[in-house]
């Protein structure tokens, strides 16, 4: 069991960019787990984009330990610079996103205090650049205003992975030039945040372009707190493609604005269009899940990890 208070907790769904290196990711994976006072809740992997999340909650300085041993083995195993670590999502960072949000009676302040922490260690021990968003930073900005300031989309998908990253932004922590083969880490504290995802039946991404816009939050009759983009996302077969439509639900919790109200209107959208919902999956925990664990007692878990794989991937074993 772990040791705290179930009253309260911090969970970070930590995304870098490897999704296909079993060895390495058993190995950062083992790394977080094995700090006592946190859980490795979950890890996703996604071969088409070349990216993992790997869930961590627990006490708030073990959560910050844990997330560090994540960036330490991301930066010894992950080279930005080199073809195999492109992948077809945008990124900007071996360890691209860092997003921290309180659980039960943890306040916002508590994730941005772990986010800083760990924002700072990185910087001064493993020497990776590092931007600040949230309410881990003065100004509150959000991750969508960092990311237009940078080079994120840019680089992956459509763009070209092997682009040196680039910022306005100087970095709050490490390097103000980012190194080719880490790039820039965004680390920051939100409200919990579920990446819903839908797989379409056509390759034509313009569709799932077009979608995307109608169901965000700041399109006329769009889903409040929903933000959604459409990729091309390769399937098992070499060669073969899926469009799919990205959703980030700033407010899971919100009926209107949860998973089962984006699958709604994004399948009728669709049909609209001639095509369907093939397949729908969040890579991270939903809130329930979260709510179900905290409650149990916060069960560590423990090899074998609850791994999972996007749609149409081959397990990990």
């Amino acid at each position: 069991m772990v040791s705290y208070s179930l009253k309260r907790a911090i969970v970070c769904f930590a995304n870098i960019q490897e999704g296909r290196n079993a060895a390495l990711l058993r190995d950062i994976a083992k790394r977080a787990s094995a700090v006592p006072g946190a859980a490795l809740l979950r890890i996703f992997s996604d071969h088409s984009f070349h990216r993992s999340g790997l869930c961590i909650a627990g006490e708030d300085d073990a959560v910050a330990d844990a997330v560090f041993q994540i960036a330490a083995g991301a930066r010894d195993g992950i080279n930005l610079a080199t073809p195999e670590h492109s992948g077809n999502h945008h990124h900007i960072g071996a360890v691209d996103l860092l997003p921290f949000s309180p659980l039960g009676e943890a306040t916002l302040e508590d994730a941005a205090a772990v986010a800083r922490t760990v924002g700072e260690r990185m910087g001064r021990e493993l020497g990776m650049s590092v931007i600040m968003y949230g309410a881990a930073h003065e100004s509150n900005r959000s991750l969508v205003s960092v990311r237009k300031q940078t080079n994120f989309f840019q680089r992956g998908q459509e763009g070209h992975g092997s682009d040196a990253v680039q910022s306005g932004i100087v970095p709050d922590f490490g390097p103000a030039t980012p190194t080719d083969g880490h790039g820039i880490t965004l680390c920051g504290a939100t409200p919990y945040v579920v990446n819903f995802n839908l797989m379409l039946d056509t390759a034509d991404v313009s569709i799932a372009k077009q979608i995307s816009k109608l169901i965000r939050g700041s399109s006329d009759g769009g889903l409040p707190g929903v933000q959604a983009m459409g990729y091309l996302k390769g399937t098992s077969q070499p060669g073969e493609y899926v469009a799919e439509v990205a959703c980030n639900l700033t407010e899971p919790m919100r009926q209107g604005s949860n998973a089962e109200a984006v699958l709604k209107m994004v399948s009728q959208l669709a049909e609209d269009k001639g095509v369907h919902v093939a397949k729908s999956y969040s890579t991270n925990p939903l809130p329930s899940e979260l709510e179900a664990w905290r409650m149990a007692g916060g069960p560590e878990r423990i090899p074998p990890f609850d791994w999972r794989v996007a749609p149409g991937d081959q397990p990990f074993v």
